[in-house]
């Protein structure tokens, strides 16, 4: 596994903007895009934005980020990283 790019990503949320680390990692026959939150591992995308795996052991603060919403925005932020 190789890590590709790593960006911080800021998400307007219920409680205020909150940052979330996105990491792009080639994993050989699958680059994928993980997110984590605080160092806490949250979910895996795929280059099309799908979710690969998701963490329900999250905390419930951090599974707030499951909502489409949120992840869409995710998905145009790989959708730039691709395009570059």
């Amino acid at each position: 596994m190789e890590n590709l790019m790593t960006e911080s990503v800021m998400i307007d949320m219920n409680e205020g903007t909150e940052e979330y680390i996105l990491q792009e990692k080639d994993h050989g026959d699958l680059v994928v895009f993980d997110i984590y939150h605080n160092d806490h591992y949250l979910l895996t995308l795929a280059k099309d934005g799908s979710i690969l795996f998701m963490n329900f052991n999250a905390d419930e603060k951090d599974k707030e980020i499951f909502k489409l919403s949120h992840l869409n925005q995710f998905a145009e932020r790989i959708q730039a990283v691709e395009q570059r």
